[in-house]
């Protein structure tokens, strides 16, 4: 059943009216129609189940007939501080942290950043909200505005454990994150774009608080370390 975030106005006397660019989407490309049913999520972590009421020229109308709490979006918070990559390897990795629930997303220049200035903000929480209609979440991922290195360092402060992924690091993240005693809800993970990051950058995370971990012995590739280290914290604790 298709999934669409639920209208600003929300739902009165049973009914949701949708209008521009998801009403576009509905009946120019997924063709839908009087008798079709759909659902509509809220950020109140609830699901409304529908059935397409009526179709006009702007806007169409649901008629809703069910409501549930869903439980898709994330356990815990996950900020991932992404070094801007070339191309399109943002969008894929807005993509696929969605997927995999993380709560936000801080575009960050580095000393090596070979983009510095993108414009591509409303593109990425498009593609955030995109996903969060396919995995089933309430919440799309945050799509923060791009920081400078400095800037981003000072998420520490609002977390109870702050990772900086380094291929040089002895220590690795699979065993800190199984070993550690820290029952961290509040997590931050700092990642490099290609050619990873500076010793001074290094260095200055450390003394800013930041753990230093690498992700065994293989080289990654920015967009792969970002899934990767995803994947171990929620495998660890949160919710795959």
């Amino acid at each position: 059943m298709p999934r669409f975030p639920l209208p600003s106005r929300g739902i009165e006397d049973e009914k949701a009216v949708i209008s521009g660019t998801d009403f576009r989407h509905m009946v120019k490309a997924l063709r839908l129609g009087v008798g079709d049913e759909v659902t509509l999520f809220g950020e109140d972590s609830r699901e409304h189940y529908g059935v397409i009421y009526s179709v006009g020229s702007r806007e169409l109308i649901v008629d809703i007939t069910g409501s549930r709490l869903i439980s898709a979006d994330p356990v815990i918070d996950i900020t991932i501080l992404q070094g801007l990559p070339k191309g399109e390897k943002m969008d894929y990795i807005v993509e696929k942290a969605t997927e995999l629930g993380a709560s936000r997303i801080v575009p960050v220049v580095t000393e090596r950043s070979q983009v510095r200035k993108t414009g591509k903000h409303q593109r990425w929480e498009r593609i955030a909200l995109e996903a969060s209609k396919q995995c089933g979440r309430a919440k799309p991922t945050v799509i923060e505005s791009t920081l400078e290195f400095k800037e981003a360092l000072l998420f520490k402060n609002e977390s109870d454990l702050a990772i900086i992924l380094h291929a040089g690091s002895s220590l690795s993240m699979k065993e800190f994150i199984r070993n550690t005693l820290q029952d961290a809800k509040n997590i931050i993970v700092l990642i490099g774009p290609e050619g990873g990051f500076s010793q001074n950058e290094v260095l200055l995370a450390i003394e800013m608080g930041f753990t230093s971990l690498g992700l065994g012995p293989r080289i990654l590739r920015t967009e792969t370390a970002s899934l990767a280290a995803l994947s171990i914290i929620q495998f660890q604790h949160g919710d795959l």
